[in-house]
This record gives structure tokens, C-alpha cells and sequence, in this order.
């Protein structure tokens, strides 16, 4: 590991809602560790995007006003053209959550803030999950400074996610957490600097984003489908699984 500045982008979406009205609620997304990467990913998603993307619009060609449409996870695509997205997607660092919402707790899908505040522990977990991947692959070195930068679709986010989210990533990442009902402690993960940015973005104008959203959707699919498993958390290393959250009833 060289003296350059240490940086990690993750980009997540969603696919499904956390409430009794469906059985699942997914994230999903890739992670990069430099802007060189980004670029390398985003240039090869755009390439197949403007392949396809003109088989998804409306518009007949005499009255196209290049105003394209957003290829998304619920777009139906051709198994061809889905199979090339994954084909690209699964080089990448990625990762998928899949939550079964008939085994969260009645206390929290009876109340909307509940709901809200385990959804932001859920991303709180992943990006941790992420992190301490990246330490144990030596993608990372805790004893470094670290720029962390998450960038979320900007329609799945309540108001006040900005603050609570950075925030409780800084103090559990850096300086660790006491859960006082249970009388444990976690040790911090980081132990230099963390800088912390937390982005919303429209998905429409985010290639990375939306691809995050195409995994998330490919993995609820294949839920909905009965074929929800335990996938890996990362295609390039299969040594890391990715955790399916559940919780049971009491």
C-alpha cells in the first residue's frame, strides 16, 4: 500500500419498500477506490447504455427528442442486454443486501419513523460491512487518513438522512459506539482521520448510481422469483459473501 491519498466511493440504491405491503426491500450498489476507477466504470456503462437504450424509448425515430429515458432496475430489458450490464457490473467491487421484511420486528413496520431510522442503520451496515472488507483485502489502511465518500439516489433519502448518516458514520468508524442495554462496546475501525461526504444524486444524471439500482433490482427479481440466496459480496473475490439481513419475530 503506497502513500497516495486514501479514497472510498460507494454508490447504493434501493429496490423495494419496508412495509407489510411487500415481502422485500433490497440495496444494492458498486464501490470504488479511486475517481480513475469511476471513470473506467462510467465510460464502459455508457457505451452499453447508448447501445440499448433507444429499444426502451417511445419515441419512433422521426420524432425522437433526444430526451432518453432512464434504463433503471425495473426497466425490462431483453435477457441480452441485461446479460451485458451484469457481465460489466459483476468486475466491479459490488455488494447486495436483501432484507425479508416479514421478519422485521411488528414494532418497527408499525411505525414510519421506526422504519426510517432501521433503514439508516441498514446503510450504516453496509458501509461499514465495506469498510472492513477494504481493510482486511489492504485496499485501505486504518492507520490512514481516508476520504469516504457515499453517494445515495436522492429520492430514497428523508431530510434530515444527510446529517444523521455522516454523522453516525464518523463516530462509529472513527471513535467507535457504546450500546448501553447491553453493556458493549465497539471498538472504532478507523484510527486516523475520516472525512465523510454524503451525497444525494439524481440517478438520471449519475451512471454509477444507476447502476446501483440495476443491481438492486436484479437481486429482487430474482427474490420474487424464489431465487433469493446468499450472493457474493464481491464477483471479484468470493471470499467475502454478502450478509442477508434478517430478524426474527419475537
Amino acid at each position: 500500500m503506497n502513500n497516495k491519498k486514501q479514497t472510498l466511493y460507494i454508490f447504493m440504491d434501493d429496490s423495494g419498500k419496508l412495509n407489510n405491503n411487500e415481502t422485500s426491500c433490497i440495496y444494492g450498489g458498486l464501490f470504488f477506490y479511486s475517481s480513475n476507477e469511476i471513470s473506467n466504470f462510467v465510460n464502459q456503462y455508457k457505451s452499453i447504455i447508448k447501445k440499448i437504450k433507444c429499444e426502451y424509448c417511445d419515441y419512433k425515430s422521426d420524432k425522437c427528442d433526444k430526451d432518453c429515458i432512464e434504463i433503471k432496475g425495473t426497466t425490462k430489458l431483453t435477457n441480452e442486454h441485461r446479460r451485458w450490464i451484469y457481465n460489466l457490473t459483476k468486475k466491479q467491487n459490488n455488494f447486495g443486501v436483501f432484507i425479508n421484511n416479514n421478519k422485521v420486528y411488528p414494532r418497527i413496520m408499525e411505525n414510519k419513523a421506526s422504519r426510517g431510522r432501521f433503514l439508516d442503520y441498514v446503510q450504516k451496515r453496509i458501509i461499514k460491512e465495506i469498510v472492513l472488507y477494504s481493510i482486511k483485502e489492504k485496499k485501505i489502511d486504518p492507520n490512514k487518513e481516508l476520504e469516504l465518500y457515499i453517494k445515495i439516489d436522492q429520492c430514497k433519502t428523508k431530510t434530515n438522512g444527510y446529517y444523521n448518516l455522516k454523522d453516525s458514520l464518523i463516530e462509529e468508524l472513527k471513535y467507535g459506539i457504546v450500546n448501553y442495554d447491553y453493556g458493549h462496546q465497539e471498538n472504532p475501525i478507523l484510527l486516523s482521520d475520516l472525512e465523510v461526504k454524503v451525497t444525494y444524486q439524481d440517478s438520471s444524471k449519475s451512471y454509477a448510481v444507476q447502476a446501483a439500482d440495476l443491481i438492486a433490482g436484479t437481486i429482487r427479481r430474482n427474490a420474487l422469483n424464489g431465487k433469493q440466496s446468499n450472493k457474493y459480496i464481491n464477483e471479484k473475490n468470493r471470499r467475502a459473501r454478502t450478509r442477508t439481513i434478517r430478524y426474527k419475530r419475537k
